[in-house]
């Protein structure tokens, strides 16, 4: 997921620009007032505020890009629950065996499942820094991503160091494939899909269609995305079934390491943020986001999820779906949070 960062430090303290409306805002979405946004949903207390969807929206949905790792890290904790993995402390040698030529490095071999959960593999891979010897556009160039990946040198202890990197997600593909004994989609429809009613998911593949990406590149419909937040905002329940353990799910929105020169934190895959103006609600911001405008927020002290898909790919108005929270969302949501420390 790349594009312009800076805007970050200041995006939730920077002063409301524009009065609360978010059916409004749906209205514009609908109408084609946002060009290359395509939907826009809000719910709050199991109720839709603002429900929105352009005629240029595929039936299958939008190829949500790296939002698509945050849905990796649920089926993770899935197989986690299901004893088909270890522990988040197995070493990625040990889940991988294949690649035991690349891993001969002690340092490398220490490197677990949590550290690409993470984006601490200690890899040379950076997709923020063009030239990065692990980047993802250098990734996709090849047949096996792989051992593109396995390939990469090691630059930092493992566990130590956030580095964005696609490649360490595929890795948790094969490693999904590995210990579930299936393909990654039929995987995620039998665990994960099917119990939401989600029916139109599509994967993208790699390794001649062998493997999935699961990276980025799912198509998903808006309204199955505001599911998956759902299902995130009820600690890992649907409908009284409990698809991934709260507690797995909690530890994964919670903060594992600082993101270098930026004020958000990574849990499991999950981008995390808060409010930071004292006329906003006080909520968490959870994020699965992924480039073009796609993007999961839970908000777990308003009760609320609120999604948007579009194509503004590799585009700075990609990023506009988060001031339209900042402005014109958040305002509308009241102000119920408690007080946090």
């Amino acid at each position: 997921m790349r594009g312009s960062w800076r805007w970050l430090l200041c995006l939730l303290a920077a002063p409301v620009l524009a009065q609360a409306d978010p059916s409004t805002l749906a209205t514009e979405v609908a109408a084609g007032r946002h060009p290359g946004m395509h939907a826009m949903l809000l719910m709050q207390h199991d109720r839709m505020l603002a429900s929105a969807r352009t005629d240029a929206l595929p039936p299958g949905g939008m190829d949500i890009r790296s939002a698509t790792k945050s849905v990796t890290a649920l089926l993770v904790g899935i197989a986690l629950d299901r004893g088909l993995i270890p522990s988040l402390d197995t070493r990625v040698i040990d889940l991988l065996p294949e690649l035991a030529p690349h891993f001969s490095d002690p340092r490398r071999a220490r490197m677990r499942l949590r550290d690409l959960l993470t984006m601490r593999s200690g890899l040379d891979c950076d997709d923020w820094t063009p030239g990065s010897p692990g980047h993802e556009d250098t990734m996709y160039e090849q047949r096996d991503w792989l051992a593109f990946w396995a390939a990469v040198p090691l630059r930092d202890e493992p566990g130590t160091r956030f580095s964005y990197c696609t490649g360490n997600v595929v890795a948790l593909g094969r490693i999904l494939a590995h210990a579930t004994g299936q393909s990654v989609p039929d995987f995620a429809q039998e665990a994960l899909f099917a119990p939401l009613g989600i029916t139109r998911a599509r994967w993208a593949t790699w390794n001649d269609g062998r493997d999935t990406d699961t990276g980025g590149h799912l198509e998903i419909p808006p309204q199955d995305m505001l599911r998956l937040g759902q299902l995130v905002l009820a600690g890992g329940q649907w409908q009284g079934r409990q698809l991934v353990s709260a507690a797995y799910v909690q530890d994964m929105i919670t903060a594992h390491t600082d993101i270098p020169d930026r004020p958000q934190q990574y849990g499991y895959l999950w981008w995390l943020d808060h409010t930071r103006r004292d006329d906003l609600p006080r909520t968490r911001l959870l994020m699965a986001w992924g480039n073009g405008g796609n993007f999961i927020v839970v908000m777990p002290e308003l009760d609320a999820v609120y999604v948007t898909a579009g194509e503004r790919y590799n585009q700075p108005d990609a990023l506009a779906p988060l001031h339209w929270l900042r402005d014109r969302v958040l305002p509308a949501l009241g102000t119920t949070a408690p007080d946090r420390d």
